[in-house]
């Protein structure tokens, strides 16, 4: 039953994108735009028909329910879709043809990038245990889909959600976390493919193979499309395919390459608030290219067309279109010192960032200890064939465009925040000018430098191979069904145990009293909440909430029934409520020890500890 489950789901994303591609290869094909590469127009096809359904729904939402707005857009999608159809499998049927006249070492190469494909599609099937996800990503659309398009402030990372999200959406609006989770599977295959290309303009098939598997391979990408449950994988394929459209802007100066440069940017920008950075190196880019005032108006239209929406809705709902790191400008009164500075402690903004870094975090090697884990290893290629990377670099349009795309967004991440995993976007680009740089010892004399730079791709993904079949080995047997998805919760999802019991417990209690809660993994609460973290929810600040009689308040206001101590409430409003609680306001009713993970979940260490749920005496 799992297994179908599965195999239903990444179909259904398979006809997704297809219905995608299609509605791209007739809006490509009316503006008479063309291409040499088979493999660029079908990535060309896709990015523009998932920005076009992405941005209906984001339009629609302001005027109909989610649920409605994502029912009537994949209407259209399929109908509009089948129009291309017909195109899509042509170019399908070329690419499989050309692979099939490959080498052996090319058939090697395919075969096992699709496998890699398999293996990942399949732990991305598991039940969804990712931190981020679990906290925001999916359960921020959980609420729209529930109470409607309005604000959350107590999921103040509700705010931070972005077009592609609406991806999450859509699964959940049909009822299927799989889908949603095949979705974002989807764009880290599309962004291996867009690295594959990108390596193609300047290597051999083989190299834009291995290229791609590489990509696969590193840890915080298989991360990413596999387990975490974010859907910014997409935004390395819409930064990848935008290079390659932003390289054609000085020889073919057409309003359709403008455009859909813009909208590539666009959607970069409408992904989430650091995408604004990604869509400003492909301007400057564009604009290095084309030299044209009039035409980067035509670009900054098109990439405002198309990712404005998100920034819209802050606006909407807090006068703050990047809430809440302008609140001080635009609202002052509304500001709440103490989260804001949680938030930028989070994203790395209020972090040093010492010298060395400067050199060393476009090259993905400036490992931020703070935040040390899985999700920061990229792998060493960037830096080790950086050498190479300078005597292979060619002043042409391809190459200077990556150059301005990957160092210019490197440095304005690094300047915002410094953290390594918010580079992903440009990784393909940068995979694919290292491999440009390990290529060029093929066409030399050096050829013990040729051995030792081949052994130690091999050595890489072998090593990194290891890693995946170990990290994913249980996704995969869950996805499949050798794992009951209650067990593989159990083990993988962070505050599963604590959620449960106050599922349980709550069932049945009443269904329109709320429950306090301060947990940071609210996606499986099956029972209306509020957040009462002051870390993550905006309204709840320290100061304002320093009286027990401030919380008694919010209890009528909100109509909350039942508070959750797990085990202990956040140090800074800990004192009104355990003031509450001596005072017979808050009274016990149910108790349990439940195990949850110490610590990050890669070191397996777990502990118990109690929960215990209360009733607010009326």
């Amino acid at each position: 039953m799992a297994l179908t489950a599965s195999f239903a789901s990444l179909c259904g994303a398979a006809i997704f994108l297809i219905s995608c591609a299609g509605l791209g290869y007739w809006i490509l094909k009316a503006a008479r735009l063309e291409f040499e590469s088979a493999l660029e127009q079908l990535l060309c096809c896709a990015a523009a028909g998932v920005i076009a359904y992405e941005t209906a729904v984001a339009i629609l939402e302001f005027v109909v329910s989610p649920r409605l707005a994502v029912f009537l857009v994949l209407a259209v999608l399929l109908v509009i879709g089948a129009l291309g159809f017909s195109g899509v499998i042509e170019i399908l049927t070329g690419l499989l043809r050309r692979i099939r006249g490959g080498s052996r070492h090319e058939h090697l190469l395919a075969a096992t990038t699709c496998l890699v494909v398999l293996f990942t599609g399949l732990a991305a099937m598991a039940p969804l245990t990712g931190s981020d996800a679990l906290h925001y990503h999916f359960t921020s659309q959980l609420l729209v889909l529930r109470d409607g398009f309005v604000p959350h402030f107590s999921l103040l990372h509700s705010f931070f959600t972005g077009q592609g999200h609406l991806l999450i959406l859509t699964g959940l609006a049909l009822h299927s976390e799989k889908l949603s989770l095949a979705l974002i599977f989807l764009g880290g295959v599309l962004a291996a493919a867009a690295g594959a290309c990108l390596a193609r303009q300047w290597l051999s098939r083989e190299w834009a193979w291995l290229c791609a598997l590489s990509f696969l391979l590193t840890p915080v990408v298989f991360w990413q499309v596999s387990t975490a449950g974010a859907p910014d994988i997409w935004m390395a394929f819409f930064a990848t395919t935008g290079v390659l459209v932003v390289a054609r802007a000085r020889k073919e100066n057409r309003l359709a390459i403008t455009m859909l440069a813009g909208a590539l940017a666009g959607a970069l920008a409408g992904a989430k608030y650091t995408g604004c950075f990604f869509a400003a190196a492909l301007l400057l880019a564009f604009l290095a290219e084309a030299r044209s005032l009039r035409r980067l108006g035509l670009f900054f239209s098109a990439a405002l067309a198309v990712g404005i929406w998100p920034y819209a809705r802050n606006a909407l709902w807090s006068h703050d279109p990047v809430f809440p790191f302008l609140l001080n400008w635009f609202a002052p009164g509304k500001m709440n010192s103490f989260t804001m500075a949680s938030v930028l402690a989070d994203t790395g903004a209020s972090a040093p960032r010492s010298i060395i870094q400067v050199f060393l975090f476009p090259l993905f090697a400036a490992v931020d200890h703070a935040h040390a884990g899985f999700w920061q290893f990229f792998g060493p290629l960037p830096l080790a064939f950086v050498l190479l990377i300078v005597l292979v670099w060619r002043n042409t349009a391809l190459w200077r465009v990556a150059s301005i795309v990957w160092l210019a967004s490197s440095m304005l991440i690094w300047v915002s925040s410094g953290m390594l995993r918010f580079l992903l976007p440009v990784f393909p680009v940068a995979l694919a000018v290292a491999f440009a740089g390990a290529a060029l010892l093929d066409r030399s004399d050096w050829r013990i430098a040729r051995a030792v730079s081949l052994a130690s791709i091999a050595a890489l993904l072998v090593l990194c191979m290891g890693g995946v079949l170990l990290y994913g080995r249980s996704a995969v047997a869950a996805s499949i069904g050798l794992l009951s998805r209650e067990d593989y919760l159990k083990q993988r999802a962070p505050d599963y145990g604590r959620v449960s019991f106050i599922n349980e417990t709550l069932a049945g209690q009443g269904s329109d009293a709320k429950t306090l809660v301060f947990l940071q993994h609210l996606y499986y609460l099956r029972v209306p909440f509020v957040s009462g973290n002051p870390d993550h929810n905006w309204n709840i600040d320290p100061q304002r909430y320093a009286s027990a009689e401030a919380w008694n308040a919010l209890f009528q206001a909100e109509n909350i029934r039942w508070v959750v101590r797990a085990p202990d409430y956040p140090q800074a409003v800990a004192a009104p409520l355990q003031q509450l609680e001596s005072e017979g306001r808050l009274v016990p009713v149910a108790r349990a020890d439940v195990s949850n993970f110490d610590g990050m979940r890669l070191s397996g260490a777990r502990k118990t500890a109690p929960v215990v749920i209360l009733r607010v005496r009326e």
